[in-house]
């Protein structure tokens, strides 16, 4: 070998191996191309992936961040969202792996947290593939692994995750976030034709992918996440993103959201006098004089002394009282992953036909409820647990002066209102945000 170099200069070698690789793979990618153009694609994006994963530390955190929202603009029932799913479970997946491999040993990093996250994603994806109930087949393994996946990633990169990693991470998020959000503005036909009162309301079901209480939810984390980056052109860069991250949340007539959305702004702003009065102030004056009337007309939908509340918060109630009902009956095991819409048939709570459900009831409308329900007090515990467990890290990591704990601080409580009525953290795609958030907490401040 030594001969041979001394012979050929290394220039030539490179150059005659590279251009062995091309006359190799050229053929292969030209066919490809011709005959299967989706599997190009793939290979061309693993490609990619991989390429970010080994020569960048940060652009890997930042594209995963990014995708992860995007995927919202995929129909959630269509086969495509179940692929965009395994493809990004596999991007988690090798991005783990490196992570490992970069940064064998991590010794000081939050196992508590940590665990709690991985238990209840782990159970949480068990029973919904009904591995629980149902018992163990082949396919129910495939799909269950596919869906421990994101979790698998959170044992392996959350404890190695680096300070830069972290912001690059939450940036990526908040971007995603932020394509969403115009994307829905721009197929809005509230906004093009002017729909009013219910239309309006329902026109946002029909606008991208398939619109959930965790879409409005996402745009809030995207709004607190770019309220709390630091950039060198301030507001001037921010202030027009965030009106569209406002507009997308006013017209996607969550009303869990707008809740949430007024105390996390509330909170980031907490302990500074000045800026929270501000805060306050700007919030009343846009609710008074600002808030677009088909918003006003969704709001004013919710109660009136006369007529009491709206069907959609009487049935929000209602289910509340089930839930309750469902978890008193079976206290230990709950009632079973999937099964809230037929035990509301059995015990005459839902209009039924055929002795099914005329309405798909499957959740409570209350992410703890509905964990309490259909998993026990053990579900209960461990989906309250978690929270808790965040929390009390975030502000470990506060009075240590760790700004990003503050964000996420903010993230827990937005996703904690969000959880009393809806369950936006059964969402495939929000939980898979929330764990991409909570990992920025596990690892060692003194290391980060």
């Amino acid at each position: 070998m030594n001969r041979l170099s001394a012979l050929v200069a290394p220039e030539t070698i490179r150059t005659g191996s590279a251009l062995l690789i091309g006359l190799t793979i050229a053929p292969l990618i030209g066919v490809l191309a011709a005959t299967q153009p989706v599997l190009l694609l793939l290979l061309l994006g693993a490609a990619v992936w991989v390429f970010l994963v080994l020569r960048s530390d940060s652009s890997a955190p930042f594209v995963l961040g990014v995708a992860a929202p995007l995927l919202y603009l995929i129909d959630i029932r269509s086969a495509l969202f179940s692929q965009a799913i395994l493809a990004l479970s596999s991007m988690a997946f090798i991005h783990a792996v490196h992570q490992i491999v970069h940064q064998p040993d991590a010794k000081r990093w939050n196992r508590r947290l940590a665990i709690l996250v991985i238990a209840w994603g782990v159970i949480v994806v068990l029973a919904e593939r009904g591995l629980f109930s149902e018992g163990l087949s082949l396919r129910r393994l495939i799909v269950a692994t596919i869906g421990v996946l994101p979790y698998f990633w959170f044992a392996l990169a959350a404890p190695r995750i680096t300070k830069q990693q972290a912001h690059a991470l939450l940036a990526g998020i908040a971007t995603g976030a932020i394509v969403t959000a115009a994307a829905f503005l721009l197929n809005s036909r509230t906004l093009i034709e002017g729909l009013q009162g219910r239309d309006a309301w329902i026109d946002t079901y029909t606008i991208i992918g398939s619109l959930k209480n965790s879409l409005g939810l996402l745009w809030v984390i995207g709004w607190i996440l770019l309220i709390g980056w630091r950039t060198r052109g301030g507001w001037a860069i921010k202030a027009p993103l965030l009106a569209v991250l406002l507009a997308a949340i006013l017209f996607s007539f969550s009303r869990s959201s707008y809740m949430a959305l007024i105390a996390a702004t509330l909170l980031l702003y907490w302990g500074r006098s000045y800026a929270l009065w501000l805060a306050i102030g700007a919030i009343c004056a846009f609710v008074l004089f600002g808030l677009p009337e088909a918003v006003w007309a969704r709001l004013e939908m919710t109660w009136s002394p006369i007529r009491g509340f709206d069907p959609s918060a009487e049935a929000r109630i209602e289910l509340w009282i089930a839930a309750i009902n469902a978890f008193l009956s079976a206290p230990l095991t709950g009632i079973g992953w999937g099964k809230f819409s037929d035990y509301l048939v059995r015990t005459g709570q839902a209009p039924a036909a055929a002795g099914q459900a005329v309405y798909d009831l499957a959740y409570a409308h209350n992410y703890f409820l509905s964990a309490c329900a259909m998993l026990g007090i053990g579900g209960g515990v461990m989906s309250v647990s978690v929270f808790l467990a965040a929390w009390q890290r975030a502000r470990a990591l506060i009075a240590r002066r760790v700004h990003l704990a503050r964000l996420v601080q903010v993230v827990l409580l937005a996703v904690v209102l969000a959880s009393l009525f809806g369950e936006p953290l059964f969402d495939p795609v929000l939980s898979f945000v929330f764990v991409l958030i909570l990992a920025c907490l596990v690892r060692q401040e003194s290391e980060q």
